[in-house]
This record gives C-alpha cells, structure tokens and sequence, in this order.
C-alpha cells in the first residue's frame, strides 16, 4: 500500500512564531505585574481604613474627654473651639507656606538644568 501527502504535511510549521512567543511573554509578564500592583493596592486600601478606624476612636476619645471636663467645669467649650481653629490656621498656613518654597526650589531647579543644557 502507499501512502500519499502532499508536501504541505511533510513541513511542519511552528504553531507560534518567535514575535507571537516574545509578545505572550511579555503579555504574562504585564498580567504578573497588574496582579502584585492589585495586591499592594489592596494592602493599602486595608492600611487606610485601619487608619480612619484609629482617627475615628481617638475622635471619640478626645470628645469624651472634652465633655467630661467641661461637665467639670475645668474647660470652657467656647474657648477651646477658638484656639482649636486659631491653631489649625496655623497649621495650614504654615502647610501653604512649606508647598510655596518647594515650589519654588522645584522652579529654580528647572531653571538651572534648562540653563545647563542649553549653555
């Protein structure tokens, strides 16, 4: 008995070529990278409500002791609440004041490379 192929069967080609193989490795290695930045995100996420849970307690903390003092009479409520504000005034002044100096290092910086690669 013989047997006949064509030609066609008697080559075999490659089920992927070298360009479709380096595309699937760099593919998985995309997926691998999105799946660790997914876990690090998800790891931050449980980080920042542990974080709000503990702001939240000490809050409430801080109130009751407000309130327990000023049942005492040892804190007058009014006057607490104006130096409270006067003192996060100074705080965000001081913030804006920090940001608009780092600003302007970052702007200075800029200038002096621009300079050095244009002179």
């Amino acid at each position: 008995m013989i047997v006949v192929q064509p030609p066609s069967v008697r080559v075999e080609v490659p089920s992927t070529t070298p360009h479709e193989e380096h595309l699937l490795e760099r593919m998985t290695m995309l997926e691998n990278t999105l799946a660790r930045l997914a876990e690090r995100l998800e790891q931050a996420l449980k980080l920042l409500l542990r974080h709000s849970e503990s702001a939240y307690s000490n809050h409430a903390l801080v109130k009751s002791l407000i309130e327990m003092l000023h049942d005492c009479g040892v804190v007058d409520n009014a006057r607490l609440e104006t130096m409270w504000r006067a003192e996060c005034a100074k705080l965000k002044e001081a913030a804006a004041k920090r940001e608009a100096t780092a600003m302007k290092r970052k702007k200075g910086r800029k200038a002096r490379r621009k300079a050095a690669a244009s002179g």
